[in-house]
C-alpha cells in the first residue's frame, strides 16, 4: 500500500549520498575559472551548484522508477528502505513526478544561467537534459547498456566543468574536457563499481552492462586498471601542460589517499561488499577531485 508522501522521502529518492559526483564537476569548474580570470560570479557558482545536484537528483528518481518498473528493484534484492523508497511504500507515479520536478527546477536555473550568459548555455543543458531521458526511459536505457559508465562520466564530468567555465569566464573552451579527465573517470568509476557489484542481479533483469559483457574475472582486473589510470591522470595532464608545481602539490595531496586507493584495489566487487564498494568509490571521487582542484589553484 502506497503510503502519504514525506520530505524524507523525497530526500532518499534524490539520493543525497550520489551528490558527490555532481558536485565534484563544479567545484573542478570554479577552480579552472579562478585560474582563468581570478575571481567568481557568486549568483552563478549558485546556479551552477543547485543545477547539477538537481540533475543527478532527477537522475536517480528516474532511474529508480524505471527500475521499478521494469521489476529490476524488489524487495528481495532492495534491503534498504532509504535506498529504494518505491519498494517500500513510495508510489511509482509520485516518484516519476519528484524527479520531472527535480528536472524543471534544474530547468528553472537554467534559464536565468542562459538569459545571463547566452545561448551556448543552452545547448550544453539540452543534451544532458536528452542523455537523463536516454539514461534511464525508453524501451533500452542507457544506464541497461555497456554504454551507462562512459555516458555518465563524460557527461557529469565533462559536460559540467565545460557549461561551467563559459558560464563564468564566457569562453567556450574544449580543452576543459581534457583537463576534466580524472573527473569523468572518477564518475564512471562510481557506475563501473555499482555494475561491479550487480552483475547476477542485472544479468536476471535483463540488463546487458560492461561488467555483465565482460564477467566477474575481466571485470575485477578492469577496475583495478582504471584505478590506477584514474589516480594517475592528474600527473599526466599536469605534465603535458608543464605545471611541475601542480603536479608536485598532487602528488604530495595523493599519498594522504593513497591508502583509499589500494583498499579499494584489494576489496572484492560483489553484492556482499557493495555497500564498501561504493563508498569508497564515492570517497575518492571527493578526495582525487579537491587535491586536483587545488593543485590547479595554488600550483
Amino acid at each position: 500500500m502506497a503510503k502519504k508522501l514525506q520530505i524524507k522521502d523525497a530526500v532518499n529518492l534524490a539520493a543525497p549520498h550520489t551528490w558527490a559526483a555532481s558536485v565534484m564537476p563544479c567545484v573542478l569548474a570554479s577552480a579552472l575559472s579562478y585560474r582563468q580570470q581570478g575571481f567568481l560570479r557568486a549568483d552563478l557558482t549558485v546556479c551552477l551548484f543547485l543545477i547539477a545536484i538537481l540533475m543527478q537528483s532527477s537522475v536517480n528518481a528516474l532511474n529508480d522508477y524505471a527500475d521499478f518498473v521494469k521489476g529490476t528493484d524488489t524487495a528481495e534484492n532492495s534491503p534498504d528502505p532509504t535506498d529504494a523508497v518505491i519498494v517500500y511504500g513510495m508510489r511509482p507515479e509520485t516518484a516519476r513526478n519528484l524527479g520531472i520536478a527535480y528536472l524543471t527546477a534544474a530547468f528553472v536555473l537554467g534559464a536565468y544561467t542562459v538569459w545571463r550568459c547566452g545561448w551556448v548555455l543552452l545547448v550544453i543543458g539540452l543534451i544532458g537534459a536528452l542523455v537523463i531521458a536516454a539514461y534511464s526511459g525508453g524501451k533500452t536505457p542507457i544506464s541497461y547498456l555497456p554504454l551507462g559508465e562512459l555516458v555518465s562520466g563524460v557527461v557529469m564530468g565533462g559536460l559540467i566543468p565545460l557549461a561551467g567555465v563559459r558560464m563564468q569566464t564566457g569562453v567556450l573552451r574544449f580543452s576543459v574536457l581534457a583537463e576534466a579527465l580524472p573527473v569523468i573517470i572518477g564518475i564512471a568509476m562510481i557506475m563501473f563499481s555499482n555494475n561491479g557489484c550487480d552483475i547476477e542481479r542485472d544479468l536476471q533483469a535483463g540488463r546487458r552492462t560492461l561488467p555483465c559483457l565482460l564477467g566477474r574475472e575481466k571485470t575485477d582486473r578492469l577496475y583495478r586498471v582504471m584505478l590506477a589510470v584514474w589516480l594517475l591522470s592528474p600527473v599526466l595532464i599536469f605534465a603535458v601542460q608543464r605545471r611541475w608545481m601542480s603536479m608536485l602539490l598532487y602528488a604530495l595531496s595523493s599519498l594522504v589517499f593513497l591508502s583509499h586507493f589500494q583498499r579499494q584495489s584489494r576489496t572484492p566487487l560483489g553484492e556482499e561488499k557493495r555497500g564498501m564498494i561504493m563508498a569508497g568509490a564515492t570517497n575518492l571521487v571527493i578526495l582525487t577531485g579537491f587535491a586536483y582542484s587545488f593543485a590547479i589553484l595554488v600550483g
